[in-house]
């Protein structure tokens, strides 16, 4: 097998920031699934906390699996678009549609009905967010072969990521909050991001038309199976998975344990949300230039550690939040909590492409589609097992669901599992750290090592 890349000039500005841009859109569907799906379930739709935890499981499970498929589907794709960017368009207007599904429920007769309706609109909703983002994650390593070009593109898509928390996660508790809460409110929240992501997507997909591609011309005939076994023979891919997994996990609980952080602990409106994530979002934002000069000087792994200790001391505060707490020390927390998480997500994802470039040099094949596969679904797992385990917390501590979408009085017992919930991410952490100290892939390792020839 043979790759023969497509020649292009180096990349421009309006090439990176059409890249960058196709992150807005999926990360607004994904905080939004990942900050008020639980709470939307148990406090206006009234699904029991297991259950809801379960429905949330299940779906990202589903998503997890898909995605290395999706990878070999993507990798064997033939257009003159390139191996990637027709899925963009497609996956984007499945996005938009599937996302507003899941807030806009019925007025069913039983709430079996209710559960199923929602399984059926999160798997929809999932396997759209698979047919986008498996490809688009891909296209980077094909992009550019520069060490540091990539973290200086990826500082692109952590700043939209951003831009998606400010969509979903600012905008949206404000809109459900002007129409009143509840099932309305939630609805047409929904539908505007809806409409938004669909917008965002097309932009990107049409951005991005000069995007270095890289022309197949001989098949391989791996299984997904062997596909999947050759992408964990990579160390410093596998180390890298296990670095994120640890991370995510822990972010996972927290974003989801904070609607209910704010609401039945600090005793804010729900609207509040929109306020501290707009802090948070421009932290992140606008510390991209910091993170990226600080990993040119100081080297990615160092970083990591650096913005691990800002995050974990930023989330674990909020144990210490009450109720008369004022304004300016809940957006100072937030403006530590977006530093910190700006310097993760940063790292992480510039990380991803290197490890791709070294299974090219190692092995003279180019299989980008496979690898981001299983990075998305190890993502995936993590924001699986973290509503799961969050609404098991919740119900084991006696967390009573609302009724006729009226919320129900929490005992002082089932609060608990919020001050637990903001504590798992210093641990996790820890673990993460631990993780990353057996990555060995530096820039002059990478540099030196030869490219086979097959």
């Amino acid at each position: 097998m043979t790759d023969v890349a497509q020649p292009v000039n180096s990349m421009s500005l309006r090439l990176r920031l059409g890249w960058g841009l196709g992150s807005l859109p999926m990360s607004a569907m994904f905080n939004a699934v990942s900050l008020l799906l639980l709470t939307f379930l148990i406090e206006f739709v009234g699904i029991p906390a297991v259950t809801a935890g379960a429905l949330i499981l299940v779906s990202k499970i589903y998503d997890a699996v898909t995605d290395p498929l999706m990878g070999v589907v993507s990798d064997r794709t033939k257009s003159r678009s390139g191996r990637r960017r027709p899925y963009l368009m497609i996956g984007g207007i499945l996005s938009g549609l599937s996302f507003a599904m899941i807030f806009t429920v019925p007025s069913f007769d039983s709430q079996n009905a209710i559960i199923l309706y929602i399984f059926v609109a999160l798997i929809l909703n999932a396997t759209a967010y698979t047919v986008f983002n498996v490809p688009y994650l891909a296209m980077p390593a094909e992009m550019t072969e520069s060490y540091h070009e990539r973290t200086a593109l990826m500082s692109f898509r952590v700043s939209s990521i951003a831009g998606g928390q400010l969509l979903s996660s600012v905008l949206g508790p404000v809109i459900i909050a002007y129409y009143g809460g509840g099932l309305f409110g939630h609805s047409v929240m929904a539908m505007v991001v809806g409409v938004a992501i669909i917008a965002v997507c097309a932009i990107c997909f049409w951005t991005t038309h000069d995007a270095k591609f890289t022309v197949r011309v001989t098949e391989h005939s791996y299984s997904l199976r062997d596909q999947v076994k050759m992408a964990l023979e990579n160390k410093p891919f596998f180390v890298l998975m296990m670095v994120k997994f640890t991370q995510l996990f822990g972010f996972s609980i927290f974003i989801a344990a904070l609607p209910l952080l704010f609401t039945r602990v600090l005793d804010v409106s729900y609207a509040y949300l929109g306020t501290y994530y707009l802090f948070q979002a421009g932290a992140v934002i606008a510390s991209q230039p910091m993170w990226v000069s600080l990993s040119r000087k100081y080297g990615k792994t160092s970083c990591y550690y650096a913005t691990s200790v800002i995050f974990a001391v930023a989330s674990a505060s909020w144990v210490l939040g009450t109720a008369s707490d004022p304004d300016w020390y809940i957006n100072v927390r937030a403006l530590v909590t977006g530093v910190g998480a700006g310097g993760l997500m940063l790292i992480g994802q510039s990380l991803l492409p290197d490890t791709i470039e070294h299974d090219f040099r190692r092995t003279g094949l180019r299989r980008e589609g496979i690898y981001s596969g299983v990075y998305t679904t190890v993502e995936k797992f993590s924001f699986a097992f973290g509503p799961a385990v969050l609404g098991l917390l919740l119900g084991a501590l006696g967390w009573v669901e609302a009724q006729g979408g009226v919320r129900a009085e929490q005992s002082a017992r089932a609060l608990m599992a919020i001050d637990i919930a903001m504590l798992v991410p210093t641990v996790t952490l820890v673990l993460s750290c631990y993780c990353l100290s057996r990555y060995t892939l530096t820039e002059d390792a990478l540099a030196k090592q030869p490219v086979t020839q097959i």
